[in-house]
């Protein structure tokens, strides 16, 4: 989940965005976690895995039925940000909480060159 939340931060336009709000939306819909009335998320790990292999197994079926329609439906249905979120990812950019960290190090950093 907080891998999820790292890279949707960056956008849900890219192939990569898509595929994570289509993990974070199926997830939403089995259960797998729940948002509390503050905005925090908590993981059901019984659900989470159970999740995580029935997402496994649709993906593997939608690729070895070469079904392109049924992906294409998915991706539409699952692979785009809900309100819900963005309003949570919005509070997150308005406390200036980073998207990413990048660390500045070397000799000259370090003031030996």
């Amino acid at each position: 989940m907080a891998g999820i939340f790292r890279s949707v931060r960056f956008g849900a336009a890219s192939a990569h965005g898509k595929a994570n709000m289509l993990r974070f939306n199926y997830f939403a819909d089995k259960g797998a976690f729940t948002r509390t009335a503050e905005g925090k998320y908590k993981v059901d790990l019984v659900k989470m895995k159970d999740a995580m292999t029935s997402l496994s197994a649709l993906i593997l079926e939608l690729q070895g039925n070469g079904d392109y329609d049924g992906v294409k439906k998915l991706m539409a249905d699952k692979g785009k940000i809900l309100p819900q979120l963005q309003g949570d990812l919005d509070r997150l950019k308005a406390k200036k909480i980073p998207v990413d960290i990048v660390f500045e190090q070397g000799m000259k950093v370090l003031g030996l060159k």
